[in-house]
């Protein structure tokens, strides 16, 4: 079955958001504009570029963000606002490594190291991480809040090339495979 009824099965649609109490203006919004919810090969791979680039910076309300953005931009709302599911404690770390080693290359200084103060955490006490982390956070400050815009652009940037390719790669064979099914059926 291919990704694009699987979707439409699962998304609701913007008639049942205007039924829902909590989501009754998001609704009504998308109703007259079937362009901010449609499945489009170039609306979700927008959609889903701006939910990254939002997510990646640690921000209170990232959904909302993304969707508002998603709006302005005219991409698929559902997509930005899934995309910002990306960032979580376990892709965190390596999300903040891209963050700082391109901050640093654009500041210039030799990159955030982990001080032995910082590396000497007293495992045993949890009350020391904090301190220990503010430290080590104080001292990435710079490089990180370059960093993170930079990696939002690039990591939905990406995500844009990936899901748009893929997306007409999947068009291109299912189109080759429903033209192979009908030249093998006999003709009657």
């Amino acid at each position: 079955m291919p990704a694009s009824r699987i979707a439409r099965r699962w998304l609701p649609t913007p008639d049942r958001l205007a039924e829902t109490k909590g989501l009754r203006w998001l609704g009504h919004y998308l109703q007259p504009r079937p362009w901010l919810w449609v499945a489009h090969r170039r609306r979700v791979a927008l959609g889903v570029a701006v939910g990254l680039a939002v997510g990646v910076i640690p921000l209170p309300l990232q959904m909302a963000l993304a969707a508002v953005c998603a709006l302005a931009l005219r991409c698929n709302v559902a997509a930005a606002v899934a995309a910002t599911w990306l960032t979580n404690p376990f892709t965190m770390f390596p999300i903040w490594g891209l963050a700082l080693w391109l901050g640093s290359l654009v500041i210039g200084n030799g990159g955030v190291t982990a001080e032995p103060a910082v590396l000497a955490l007293q495992w045993t006490a949890p009350a020391t991480w904090w301190p220990a982390f503010k430290v080590w956070a104080l001292d990435m400050g710079p490089a990180l809040l370059v960093g993170l815009p930079l990696s939002g652009l690039v990591i939905g940037a990406l995500a844009y090339v990936l899901i748009y390719v893929g997306w007409w790669w999947v068009i291109r064979f299912e189109r080759r495979r429903r033209l192979r099914l009908r030249a093998a059926r006999p003709r009657s």
